[in-house]
């Protein structure tokens, strides 16, 4: 009886994994979309300085992410490495808009997709040369979530419940680092 309810316990922890995570979807584009408007400390230019040093400290190269880069607004476009079993499963790409004003700022992250990647190499089994396969796109997350065939489907949440998890980390981040008040430094010769 210990055994069946230890294997039970094991699937339906196993299972929670490959649910579908609730993922916030605008009720007009009817795209993934985390977007927020958060009041905060600050006029346009000091959010501005904030929004651009978070994009500097969050990616390694900030100039190769940002698309467009006003005092309005800031725009990127991001990916991040998404596994499965183990190994890499290819990039969810996004796009990141962060819209400043006076005391507040909105962002919005959206436009997600998946892109594989082209493999190269392989393994001997025995006298045969099996080649690592190659990932596919997947495409737009939104169509992942709708999969019909009940094993990509899992594989497909998996992916989606990463996502997810990447995104949400991302905005305490962003959150944290357009909260900062500017340190004045008292020695003058700095």
């Amino acid at each position: 009886m210990k055994i069946l309810l230890n294997a039970f316990l094991l699937f339906s922890f196993i299972g929670a994994f490959a649910q579908l995570p609730s993922l916030p979807i605008d009720s007009t584009t009817h795209l993934i979309t985390y977007s927020e408007v958060v009041k905060v400390d600050g006029n346009k230019d000091e959010l501005y300085s904030r929004a651009r040093e978070w994009f500097a400290k969050t990616y390694n190269s900030a100039q190769s992410v940002i698309q467009m880069d006003t005092k309005d607004k800031i725009v990127g476009k991001a990916l991040m490495q998404v596994y499965y079993k183990g190994g890499d499963f290819g990039y969810i790409n996004y796009t990141v808009s962060i819209y400043l004003k006076d005391g507040k700022y909105k962002y919005e992250i959206t436009d997600f997709y998946h892109t594989g990647e082209e493999r190269s190499g392989g393994v001997y089994i025995g006298n045969y040369y099996v080649p690592t396969p190659n990932i596919p796109d997947y495409g737009l997350c939104e169509e992942m979530m709708h999969e019909k065939k009940k094993h990509a489907q899992k594989v497909f949440n998996l992916l989606l419940t990463q996502m997810d998890e990447n995104i949400k980390a991302l905005i305490i981040t962003l959150k944290e680092s357009m909260n900062k008040q500017a340190v004045k430094n008292s020695d003058e010769n700095f």
